[in-house]
């Protein structure tokens, strides 16, 4: 299953809620979550959790997978917590596109996360539905664009959600930081009806090293709860979207 998590802009913090997102994914729902960070622009999940690229090994095993995907995902990913893995790609922008942009290499992680029955999330940056990564945007069972919640960014939203609800997946927007507007207001706006409101003041980096320990020092409620109902929501769609859970149970069964 394939949720792709987006930006138009700057940066909204799509990274980083890949990351706390597969921390914050709901107790009581047993799927695996794999954080894929795809971005042309460069990657900074090894830098900031200490980890070793692995874009590399996933486009080597994703074409070799059979069946239900990979069976050991210690080949090509890094177990971060419980059923939890994250898959950091290269820092230099030159070394992420040479990688992704080879021959059927999307395509191959696309057709390997469709029919796994993880749920991979891929950072996939400014990407957009008809560029490079567009086999992960035809693919996913759920779309989440990430916008700063400043009214020059939100105009910017429309225009790519109309591309997206295109591919025919589950579209979501997720509004970062401080608002210029109500809620209720920039719903109305952006006119589509999963809309999550998400924190940002620059400490998210950190919040996001604390949501694999096991304690709860250091850990604050307000990111804490905003998180867990984003990715609640998420596992909501994948429960009745016919490229999520249902289609993957139907397939097992």
């Amino acid at each position: 299953m394939i949720v792709v998590f987006q930006s138009l802009s700057g940066s909204p913090g799509a990274s980083v809620w890949t990351t706390l997102g597969s921390g914050l994914w709901p107790s009581d729902n047993p799927l695996e979550r794999v954080g894929v960070e795809a971005d042309l622009d460069g990657g900074v999940m090894a830098v900031r959790y200490q980890l070793e690229s692995k874009t590399d090994r996933l486009l080597a095993e994703a074409p070799l997978a059979e069946g239900a995907g990979i069976a050991d995902m210690s080949v090509c990913a890094h177990k971060v917590g419980d059923r939890a893995w994250l898959v950091p790609g290269p820092k230099a922008p030159e070394a992420v596109r040479r990688r992704w942009h080879g021959v059927g290499g999307v395509d191959s992680v696309a057709q390997l996360a469709l029919r796994d029955s993880r749920v991979w999330m891929f950072d996939v940056g400014r990407a957009s539905p008809t560029g490079v990564m567009a086999p992960l945007f035809a693919s996913a069972a759920v779309s989440v664009l990430f916008v700063r919640g400043s009214s020059e960014e939100l105009t910017k939203v429309r225009g790519r959600l109309g591309e997206l609800k295109d591919t025919g997946a589950h579209v979501m927007v997720a509004v970062t930081g401080r608002l210029d507007h109500r809620q209720d207001e920039v719903k109305e706006f952006v006119g589509t009806r999963h809309v999550m409101f998400l924190p940002d003041d620059g400490h998210l980096v950190e919040d996001s090293r604390q949501v694999w320990s096991d304690g709860k020092r250091g850990r604050r409620r307000n990111v804490w709860v905003a998180g867990s109902a984003f990715m609640e929501a998420v596992a909501e769609v994948l429960s009745f979207s016919p490229r999520g859970v249902m289609r993957v149970e139907a397939e097992a069964s």
